[in-house]
């Protein structure tokens, strides 16, 4: 799960801020090869390595893992990794306190804050080979190979994975809603006219015209992110790559961009843009997942954790919840469409305690850890010891993400674009044009060309 949420923080104020500590565009790395001595930052500076405990920060920018905190230290396996030292732990970090915490240079040792590859890209998290090497836990072999590869940069390990990982792609929808609109929840749509035509179904207006319940937003939760770490579900289900990364060019000015955002908007457009602002506006029908557990929203787009997170907020609603293919066009029918991606961990370079915060990402892949995440959220580790004997039928609607791994005939590549924040913001800037009636979806496509050439050249990579 990967809400992302818009602040007053822009990411070019984040680079300047970044500039501003010296921390150039061209640093792929910045720690020495060797894990840095207890208590020391990479550069050898900060906090002598100390005899009493330390107090390690740990950030994660999701709330719901906060209410685990008491459960957490209760374990022995939290309290044999944290020995002589304790924690602060923190959770539902807001997207620019953390950024500015890491461009002011007070970020926390060890967190999951999201920006993962433009982290990695600007070293503001150090390489963690050293500590892997040294580890009787944390083993490549161990994990997802699609959720250790997202770690990995410049063909150094720069996070482990954690809190949150596996299967991305899924159209979930409400039974019960279905068939009171007349529809079969048996043979659910598996192209975008088809998706349309539930959408007009399952979508009612009051007598005065305002919004009663919506089909689907196919820019909420995983239908509007990327490109970023969960891949980008535009392109995929279009069947194109926005970006090279050995000839560095971008590929979005073509037939299949624009007719995604003119298929994508028609969505909104049937809702009404400002009708769909209101809706979300009423506290506990927004995005990610809360207007489906409202049962105002009667499909999503969304990952693996759906199911459980739905069943944890609202049994009663996820009793209805199934889960089947994400749309594609009539020329790719038959397409089975999914990404593994997922979170993780990254030890601060400017952070105080780096060997003290370590242990965290192992005892990060403990039983204890994730059955209690598991069992109280809904997400997996992709640590293949827990998640190998984890219960797939644990949800209703989980089933169906297991059984995917093996069907999917098409997986989402993960691509590295070193300007990918850019073109995500531009990408929801422009969408919203096109839904909102001022431009097309080729204008949108030429913009959005035009645009990400311009920062890449701007940004000297």
């Amino acid at each position: 799960m990967y809400p992302i949420r818009q602040s007053g923080l822009s990411r070019r104020a984040f680079l300047r801020g970044l500039s501003a500590l010296g921390v150039g565009a061209a640093l792929a790395a910045c720690a020495p090869s060797a894990a840095p001595e207890s208590g020391t930052t990479a550069g050898g500076s900060g906090e002598a390595p100390s005899k009493e405990g330390v107090t390690i920060q740990y950030w994660v920018f999701w709330s719901q893992l906060g209410a685990l905190k008491e459960a957490f230290e209760q374990t022995e396996e939290w309290q044999e990794a944290m020995g002589d030292n304790t924690w602060e732990f923190r959770s539902g970090i807001e997207q620019e306190a953390r950024l500015t915490a890491v461009a002011a240079g007070t970020p926390p040792d060890i967190g999951a804050l999201g920006n993962y590859l433009d982290f990695m890209i600007r070293g503001v998290v150090i390489p963690l080979d050293d500590y892997v090497e040294a580890s009787d836990i944390i083993d490549p072999e161990q994990f997802i190979e699609s959720n250790w590869e997202v770690c990995q940069h410049e063909g150094k390990t720069y996070g482990i994975p954690a809190n949150e990982c596996f299967v991305r792609r899924g159209l979930n929808y409400n039974v019960r809603l279905v068939e009171e609109a007349g529809l079969d929840p048996d043979n659910p749509p598996v192209t975008w006219d088809e998706l349309f035509a539930w959408h007009e179904k399952l979508t009612k207006f009051d007598s005065a015209g305002n919004i009663v319940q919506i089909g689907i937003d196919p820019y909420d939760a995983e239908g509007g992110t990327g490109p970023g770490n969960d891949g980008w579900f535009l392109q995929e289900s279009w069947g194109f790559n926005y970006y090279n990364e050995e000839t560095r060019e971008f590929n979005l000015d073509h037939d299949k961009m624009a007719a995604a955002f003119e298929v994508m908007g028609e969505f909104i457009k049937l809702i009404g843009p400002d009708n769909l602002v209101g809706l979300r506006s009423v506290e506990g029908q927004g995005t990610w997942g809360a207007a489906y557990t409202a049962q105002v929203q009667a499909m999503i787009i969304e990952g693996y954790w759906h199911p459980g997170e739905t069943y944890n907020e609202n049994p009663d609603v996820a009793q209805y919840n199934r889960a089947t293919w994400v749309p594609v066009p009539e020329d790719r029918r038959g397409t089975k469409i999914q990404f593994g991606g997922g979170h993780m961990v990254q030890i601060f370079r400017d952070g105080r305690y780096k060997d003290e915060a370590w242990p965290i990402a192992e005892w990060l892949q403990s039983k204890s850890c994730n059955d209690l995440i598991y069992d109280n959220i809904g997400w997996l580790p992709a640590y293949k010891p827990y998640f190998n004997q984890a219960d797939q039928n644990k949800y209703p609607g989980l089933k169906f993400y297991f059984d995917s791994v093996a069907e999917a005939n098409y997986w989402g590549p993960f691509i590295r674009c070193p300007i990918q924040a850019f073109v995500q913001q531009k990408y929801q800037e422009l969408r919203e044009a096109v839904y909102r009636g001022q431009m097309t979806g080729a204008q949108a496509a030429a913009r959005l060309q035009e645009e990400a050439v311009k920062e890449l050249e701007a940004s000297g990579f």
